[in-house]
């Protein structure tokens, strides 16, 4: 009786390893395939504005139209990452079919595990719970700058910073509905964090600390000279550029700048006055 009841717990334990990898791959299955209507890839790599330069992240990528055509018309590079071997193949022999499989390649694996850090556009058309899972990967590791363009599902909690709407009638066959949607993002540079601010000394006699605050659905921050505080008006981060306003000593003045390689500047004008401001961190 023991040792029916030990080699019954063995056999489970032994199930335990293939049930919880089967599982993970079951949720890493962003969904079935489905073709994107060739006129909604022509309107995803116009809205991408894609350029020779381009290296183009299909996540999903199917049978490989999209970055097949960035490839063709835009002279960009490309990579498809699918999940399905079949899919990999036909991709394959479509971009041999269509000269350009020199300039882009499919790989066989995980969208949610991929290095895409090489990326300098992504499009993707996913479900929406799949969608909203890699906004956290895409603010973090693609470049400042990077556009990314998602079919019918917004990236979640993330707001747009375009949003188009066509009409696509051969889209009932496949959803039930001919309205489609396109989303446009810029990633953010990372800026979140206390930086020290200097400013022409006839704004500011000495640096300020600049406190800024970045949320996926909220940029903002506020300067301290150690005796009064004043709260950043209006900030944008669209990529690398970056943009704010502030009331400081009476005085309302306007930023315009960059943030790379680990520090800010750019530009501050106030009435009668404009010169160069920098940021760095603390």
């Amino acid at each position: 009786m023991i040792s029916r009841w030990l080699s019954a717990a063995l056999a489970v334990a032994a199930a335990l390893p293939a049930a919880a990898q089967d599982a993970k791959a079951k949720d890493h299955n962003a969904g079935p395939y489905v073709p994107t209507p060739w006129v909604i890839v022509d309107a995803m790599l116009k809205v991408a504005d894609i350029r020779p330069d381009d290296v183009v992240y299909d996540l999903g990528s199917g049978d490989g139209r999209l970055v097949i055509t960035a490839a063709k018309r835009f002279g960009s590079r490309g990579v498809g990452v699918e999940l399905q071997p079949e899919l990999i193949e036909l991709a394959n022999a479509g971009a041999k079919k269509e000269g350009v499989a020199d300039r882009v390649k499919f790989v066989q694996g995980d969208l949610f595990e991929t290095d895409i850090r090489e990326a300098s556009v992504v499009t993707l058309y996913l479900l929406p719970q799949y969608v909203t899972r890699l906004v956290p990967r895409f603010r973090a590791e693609l470049r400042p700058g990077t556009r990314i363009v998602s079919h019918d599902y917004p990236l979640l909690p993330w707001p747009p910073e375009l949003d188009f709407t066509m009409d696509v009638p051969e889209k009932e066959n496949i959803s039930g509905m001919s309205l489609t949607h396109l989303y446009y993002y810029v990633v953010p540079a990372r800026i979140g964090g206390v930086w020290e601010l200097s400013l022409p000394r006839t704004l500011a006699r000495k640096p300020l600390s600049l406190e800024v605050n970045q949320e996926v659905r909220f940029v903002g921050g506020l300067v301290s000279d150690g005796d009064s505080e004043d709260y950043l008006r209006d900030m944008k981060v669209l990529g690398e550029k970056v943009s704010f306003g502030l009331l400081y000593n009476g005085r309302m003045m306007s930023f315009e700048g960059k943030a790379e390689d680990g520090a800010m500047s750019g530009e501050v004008s106030a009435k009668g006055v404009r010169g160069p401001w920098t940021a760095k961190r603390r």
